[in-house]
This record gives structure tokens, sequence and C-alpha cells, in this order.
């Protein structure tokens, strides 16, 4: 298929605005029906959405359907300097089929710097909603900077009360402090329906049953192949093109998304659930007993399809992505196989034909310039990076793991990632009794060798004030050291599918940043279903002392998808890791004036190590007499993770950021459970930083939280 055809049949168009003609690759042909069909009603049932702003350009984005089925659907686009549409800038005419869903991606050149743009879509006599976008000032403009970064948004998992609360806080907020656009660092679908981590959760942690505002269940309907089943679960997960066009449908059902997309022009990249759990290149991981067993390259193809037709993105290599076409670097069309890897390159990526093509069809990794201030790097953490250090059917060998991924040890996490390299070149053989599996591979790898060129020729090639990281996973090291109870025999590592699983890349990542000086680096980031914020530094492997801070990271909570503290609550009540349920939460039953059930006790573990939450929990109480038991424990024993300054792993909710030449802003906002729709969006706290500019060579420095609302456990103790 030549590129120009496949763009006219992907629904991917260009247009110049206040231009008369419209451009797809070099074709400018927009087609006629085939057959008319008379008396035909048409809608725009997922609603409208822009993207990828630039200072001259947005990607404009709907999706069309027919009362009688009818192909192609023409639509026309309009933009206008004012809502009112009375000085139309485009109005151009455009074919769409079912070759792309009927979805239709417009990339609008020719636009004012910092202007807001109003746009939408016409089919017979149908009009979709108004959307609003803005552009992004020009590249010497010394502006704030406005932006939301969100994540893991599960349909299945509660409500979108979120996006509800941040349109109607930002439609009363002062004009110069308004969002400017959404940053979604990933997990904008979920591939699975009806898993047991999906279930909702009210305030005792059982599964309730979500209603929307009319009534009706909140629930997804069947996949239409099918799907496959998830070993071990009675969920299902999509494994066609068209059950991934269904989720994005079904997820755009809901009002509030729908609304926030009109509302603001989004920046995407994804994490893992836009594919599949865990994922490796175009590997699932479902099967937690094998290693290499689950080749899934049709799938990773239908799942870049599906969210190439959904997802407003520019993908034209913006900021000089080695290798890609700039005319359109788009989804490539491949046929490919479900081909087990067998070869692998020094990083560990797996050069079979199949798994080359599937990782190859789009390259998502692209920064944007923001003004004076603002350098924005967006990542793609999952196409390119290798296994996990430890093998799944070493893990499951062992009842002392939660998963492959999650409490593993840090010596075993840390000598296996390094690989070859580890021990200085000299690995060893076996590794706290089990066999090292890594011991002739290369070091893990997150961003793969193409793209961390990239990343670090970025960084050292940008003169924007802050360097801005939309990071998928968290950098931070999540410490949980060996303590009071018998399954902490060894440090362990609470979630290995972070950054804390490729240890060896963040070191150098860290290293590369300190040696060359480069200052004001901050990382948003999501994923773990939880809120934190800190440092990230040097090398976490040093005596706490002698580390560094590189960097600043602040990771947002999902929007709906249940919390980290819910995911390790639920293991603990009973059997193997019961053991170490105080460190995860405690009934304080020894109150005056009575209980309080679910203590939060698993950020006092992360915060000040797990002497402290122990000793905490041994006091079956939540007032001064824990705050003096966690007092006496952290002057024995050293905190956890000194360089956290926050955490609050039982949350739902979004961040949000103020950016000028002299600071940065985040705001880390915390949601009511969502799960009661007649009751609305609730914030139950917030808590806000500020990250001065300092020079070059010179380390971050992070004031705050301050907080309005409820302060979480155990920092409400004072």
């Amino acid at each position: 298929m030549k590129r120009r055809d496949f763009l006219k049949a992907s629904g991917c168009f260009i247009v110049t605005a206040s231009a008369a003609g419209m451009a797809c690759g070099d074709d400018s042909s927009t087609g006629q029906p085939d057959a008319l069909v008379t008396n035909n009603s048409f809608s725009f049932p997922q609603g409208v959405a822009s993207g990828d702003p630039t200072p001259s350009s947005v990607m404009l984005w709907t999706r069309a359907e027919a009362e009688v089925a009818v192909s192609p659907i023409n639509v026309t686009v309009e933009v206008s300097a004012s809502k009112s549409f009375g000085n139309v800038i485009v109005s151009e005419t455009v074919a769409l089929t079912g070759g792309s869903d009927f979805s239709l991606r417009m990339l609008v050149e020719g636009l004012s710097p910092s202007t807001w743009y109003y746009y939408r879509f016409r089919a017979g006599d149908a009009t979709s909603d108004i959307g609003r976008t803005r552009t992004a000032p020009a590249a010497d403009a010394n502006e704030q900077v406005n932006l939301a970064w969100v994540s893991c948004q599960d349909y299945s998992a509660g409500l979108y009360d979120a996006w509800r609360q941040m349109i109607d806080d930002d439609k009363s907020a002062a004009g110069a402090d308004q969002i400017q656009f959404v940053l979604h660092v990933g997990d904008f679908i979920y591939e699975t329906i009806g898993s047991g981590f999906q279930d909702p959760l009210d305030d005792s942690f059982q599964a309730v049953e979500l209603k929307n505002r009319d009534g009706s269940a909140r629930e997804l309907p069947p996949f239409p192949s099918g799907g496959g089943v998830v070993p071990g679960d009675d969920g299902t997960f999509a494994a066609s093109l068209n059950d991934y066009r269904h989720l994005y449908r079904s997820y755009l059902s809901d009002p509030n998304l729908r609304e926030a997309r009109a509302r603001w022009p989004f920046i995407c990249t994804w994490d893992d659930h836009e594919f599949t759990n865990d994922c490796w290149q175009s590997q699932a991981n479902y099967d937690e007993s094998a290693t290499l067993a689950e080749p899934s390259e049709t799938r990773k193809i239908a799942a870049n399809q599906a969210w190439f037709e959904y997802v407003p993105a520019n993908l034209t290599g913006a900021g000089g992505v080695a290798g890609v076409d700039p005319e359109a670097a788009d989804f490539e069309p491949a046929n490919v196989s479900d081909a087990p890897f067998t070869t692998f390159d020094d990083n560990g990526f797996a050069t079979d034909a199949d798994n080359v093509a599937a990782v190859g069809s789009m390259t998502i990794y692209r920064s944007f310039r923001y003004g004076a201030n603002v350098e924005l790097l967006v990542t793609d953490l999952r196409s390119y990076r290798s296994d996990h250090a430890i093998p799944e059917e070493l893990t499951a060998s062992s009842q002392a793991f939660f998963d492959p991924r999650n409490a593993l040890p840090k010596d075993m996490v840390n000598i296996m990632d390094a690989g070859r390299t580890a021990n200085g070149g000299n690995p060893p053989d076996d590794v706290l009794g089990f066999p090292n599996a890594r011991k002739n591979s290369p070091p893990g790898t997150m961003m793969g060798a193409d793209q961390k060129q990239w990343f670090k020729d970025s960084l050292m090639g940008s003169d924007a004030t802050w360097k801005v990281w939309s990071n998928e996973v968290p950098l931070f090291r999540f410490l949980v050291r060996q303590g009071p109870i018998a399954a902490l025999l060894a440090d362990r590592l609470a979630d290995c599918d972070s950054w804390d699983g490729y240890n060896t890349e963040r070191k150098e990542l860290m290293k590369f940043i300190g040696d060359n000086q480069i200052a004001n680096v901050v990382s948003f980031s999501g994923d773990v279903h939880a809120a934190f914020a800190g440092y990230v530094m040097d090398d976490y492997d040093l005596d706490a002392g002698n580390q560094t801070p590189v960097m600043v990271d602040f990771t947002a909570a999902g929007i709906s998808s249940n919390s980290l503290f819910s995911f390790y609550e639920k293991p603990t009540r009973s059997g193997a890791v019961a053991s170490i349920r105080p460190l995860v939460t405690y009934d304080a039953t020894a109150n005056p004036g009575g209980a309080e059930n679910f203590i939060e006790n698993i950020n006092c573990t992360l915060l000040y190590g797990s002497y402290a939450a122990n000793d905490a929990a041994a006091t079956k109480r939540s007032d001064s007499a824990a705050k003096t038991a966690i007092d006496n424990a952290r002057a024995t024993y050293p905190d956890a993770n000194p360089h956290l300054l926050y955490a609050d792993a039982n949350s739902q909710g979004y961040g949000l950021a103020k950016i000028t030449a002299n600071q940065i802003e985040a705001e880390i906002v915390t949601m009511e459970r969502p799960i009661d729709d007649q009751r609305g969006p609730t914030v139950k706290r917030s808590a806000s930083f500020a990250v001065p500019n300092v020079a070059a060579g010179q380390a971050p420095t992070i004031t705050g939280p301050t907080f309005t609302g409820t302060k979480p456990w155990p920092v409400n103790l004072g």
C-alpha cells in the first residue's frame, strides 16, 4: 500500500488554516460515497478531541456513525477563532471509511501561537459537539504554562469524578491559570473486562456495583470476538482490532471524559493496558508461570491501530526522532504472526521479524516545545523495554512473593537487571539461592538504544528552562526494608514493573543528567495508582548520606483505577503473606471513642520504614500513641525512602502544574473514592509543592507539601 493511499484509508488528513485546498499526503481528493443513502442519520457518538499542539498546528479528531450503513461518510471540518464560528478559517470536507473505523484525524496547520480555537464536525444534518483547543506558545515566549497530568482510567473500577472535578474547577479559574493541555501518561483504556483487580471497591474494600447517574449499571459489554481468557481469572482480554476499538468506544461513552477531550488538547503516551498488562515489546504477561510463552504480535498491531484511530497524536517525529518519516509517521500496517522470540540484540530487543514489525508499526516517543520555559519529552517505555529482571517461573516457585513484579528482593532484582555487567562484570551464578537466569544477558532497559539516545540528545540540546518528562512509571525507589516480620528477611522493592525493575538504566540516565549538569529536569508520572512526590537520586544503592538528588518526580494517582493500597490489602487478608498485613493496614481498635478501620499504614512503611509501621500497628491506635511509636522507631532505624516527601497510596485523582521561568508549582489532587455518581465529585485533599529554578550544576529543591483538606496517614499525626 502506498503511503498516500494508507493515509487516505486511515482517516488522516492535513489542512492549512484559511486555505482553500486540503491535502492528504499529496492526494487532495475528498472522495464521494459509493452509494448515496437518502434520509440517513449521522452522529458523532464518541465526541470530539484535539491533541499534540504546536505553536502553529493541532490535530483534530472525531468519529462518525451512520444509522444506515454507508461508506464513505463525508464529514465537514470547521475551525474558528470564535465559539460562534463567525469567522471560519477552515472548512473542508473529507471522506471517512471503515478502514479507519470512520475516525477522522486532521492536522490543522497555519495557526497562531498561544491561541484558543474552536472546531466542530458536520455530517448530513448532524453537527458534533463544539471542541476547544489551544496552540502552544512560540518557542521564545516567556509565558506561564499550565497543564494537568493523568493516568489509569479503568472504566470498570470507578467513575470519572476526577474529570468532572477538573473541568468544574477549571471553568471557575482565572484565565491565566486555566489548564492549557492535558498530559496523559498512559492506561487510557484497560484491555481486560471482568478481571478481579477491576472490581470497584467501597471504603471497606468490598466490591460494589457501579451506577451511572441515570441509575443504569456502569459495565462494559462483552468483546465482539469473545476475547481471550485471562489465566487464573474470570476476565477476558482484547484479542482483535475490533475488540480494542470496542474498548475505546465504550470508554468514550462517559460524558465526563468526552467533555474533557472537547475542552483541552491532550498529549498522550501509552503504558501497558493500551496493549496488554505488564507488557514488554510485543509480549504479554498473563501467564506468570512461563517465560517467553505469550508472543502477541498480532495483538500489538491491533492495539497500535486502535490507539492511532482514537487518540489524536501528530506522530511526525517532533524533536528529531531518528528514522521517522516527517511527512506522515503514523501507523504502518503490517502482517505478523504470533511467533516466539528467539534472538535478541545487545539491548534485549527481540530481533525476530514479527516482533520488529509489530513494534515498528508506530513510533510515539516525541517532544514538544512550549515557549521558552518548557521542553516536553514524551517517552514510550513499553515498546522497546527488555524483559523484567526476574523470570516469571522463578517467582512462581516461591510463596514468599506476591507475583513476579511486586515485593521482590532488592538484591535479586538489581543483580539480575544488571545481567552480565553485575559485580563488575563477574555476575554470580546464584542469587539468594536461586539460579541467576540473567547471568549472560545485557542490562535491562526501559527505553531501548535509539529512544535513549534521542532522550539524552533532547536533554542536552534544549535551552528551555525546564525539561519536563512525560514518564509513564515512577522513577522513585520504593524500598520496603527488612524488619521485624519474618517475611522481610531481605530488603524488597514494592513495584518492579516501574523503574525499580530497571535500576541499571535509571542510574545511567541519572548519571548522564548529573555529569552534564542538566538542571531543572522534572518528571510527571502515573501507573502505580498512588500519589508520590520527591527526589530522584543519582544512585539509590549508595548510603542515603552519599546520594545526590538529580531531578524530581511527581506521581499522580489514577483517574479511577483501584489504589495501590487496595492491591496490597487484598492478598494480606489471609494466606502466605498475611504476616505482613501490619505493614499495609491495621484496625485502630484501641482508639478512644471507637475503631478506625484500614489505617493506610503502607504510607508509613514507605516513608519511615517497616519498624515504624510495625510499631504503629502494634498500638492499635491512630492518635498520639501511634505517633510516639513511629517517632521512637525512626530514632532507632533509618527511614526507608528519605527521598520521598509525600506518599498517598490509597487514592484516585490527578495532578496540576503551573510552570514559569522561576518555578514549577505542582498540585496533586486526591478524590473521594469514585463509586457514587449520585453524590458527585468530592476532593478529599490536595498537596502542593514548589520547585524553584536552579542553575546548572545545582541540585533541585522541593518545598512542601502544603495541604488543603484531610492529610493522609501518617502525615496527619503532625
